[in-house]
């Protein structure tokens, strides 16, 4: 059995869970924090065989890509406002994905 951590975006996670789930593919989502400008994210653990890691690591794929988008970055000078911000593009979305060997699974 393989265990993939997916750390993906909170805007992504819905979507990714509901095509999981589509697939009988069994997923628990944990909320978490941290990363570039502070967005919620949500880490995925996921229990599969390893004849259906590859299918995993594709839905993975599909459903959490990269994508512009522009924000405003509050300027990072302590007593400075700026009147004027401009927005900045950023890439947003993808994922970060760890698998592991699961040397024992028990299900209770």
């Amino acid at each position: 059995m393989k265990l993939i951590y997916a750390i993906v975006q909170n805007d992504d996670s819905k979507k990714l869970i509901r095509e999981l789930t589509n697939r009988r593919i069994s997923v628990t989502r944990i909320s978490s924090t941290g990363g570039f400008l502070h967005n919620g994210n949500s880490t995925l653990m996921i229990g599969v065989e390893p004849d259906r890691l590859e299918e995993t690591l594709e839905v993975i794929k599909e459903k959490s890509s990269t994508r512009k988008e522009y924000m405003v970055v509050p300027s990072a000078v302590p007593g400075y406002i700026d009147n004027s911000p401009a927005p900045v593009q950023v890439t947003m979305g993808g994922a970060t994905v760890f698998v592991v060997d699961v040397e024992q699974f028990y299900k209770y």
